[in-house]
């Protein structure tokens, strides 16, 4: 505990507003993704079907699944998951919260060029939210932090945890709709779009929002 209360005391209020901006950015580029119909966004293609199966909520299981991401993290890189760590508990319930409330309020695509243009448009959300989030040097949303420390299991980098999980979220979304609807659920060419596409924007605007968001002198 006087770990994480050392590292709030260390968070300076401009780290703090770019990251719970970067969040909202991320949770509405998320749930920009689930209203082309061209598939979700990886990581949350799992939590996608099981709310299509379930009738849950999309922000309540968003946030269940965040938690199975989280105690995954534990077990399998213990060593490294420190305290503070906990913290993205919080984060997982303010970014399900977010996903929720764009869920209401964002429309659904409405013909193949809406549809082209929602999904470009997710993409680029996404790449901001990522970068906001991690440059704010909190801790990270649950599915990037699993997939810092695959990176670590396997003794590669966070890019190849990330595929990997990625990956292995396309192909459970796959089984879990084959075996329950005999059909593929929330996993299209979209999915495939935002797995290609993220890394490259991110990589693109990185270093340009970082400078404006004066991140890169924190």
């Amino acid at each position: 505990m006087e770990k994480i209360k050392a590292f709030i005391r260390s968070l300076t209020p401009r780290r703090m507003i770019v990251y719970i901006i970067g969040l909202f950015i991320l949770a509405c580029g998320i749930t920009m993704n689930t209203k082309t119909h061209l598939g979700v966004s990886p990581v949350l293609s799992v939590a996608y079907n099981i709310t299509q199966l379930t009738g849950i909520d999309f922000s309540l299981m968003t946030f269940i699944y965040y938690l199975f991401l989280i105690a995954l993290q534990f077990f399998l890189d213990r060593a490294h998951f420190e305290q503070v760590q906990w913290l993205q508990l919080a984060v997982s319930f303010l970014t399900s919260a977010f996903i929720g409330l764009f869920d209401r309020v964002l429309p659904e695509a409405q013909g193949p060029v809406w549809q082209i243009v929602m999904l470009l448009l997710a993409v680029v959300l996404t790449a901001i939210g990522i970068i906001l989030t991690i440059g704010a040097r909190f801790v990270p949303n649950p599915a990037d932090g699993l997939a810092a420390a695959i990176g670590r299991r396997m003794g590669k980098s966070l890019g190849l945890g990330k595929n990997v999980l990625d990956l292995a979220s396309i192909a459970l979304a796959l089984l879990l709709g084959l075996v329950f609807t005999g059909g593929i659920l929330g996993v299209g060419l979209g999915t495939v779009i935002t797995m290609l596409l993220t890394g490259r924007v991110v990589a693109l605007l990185q270093k340009p929002l970082l400078r404006l968001s004066g991140l890169d002198k924190e």
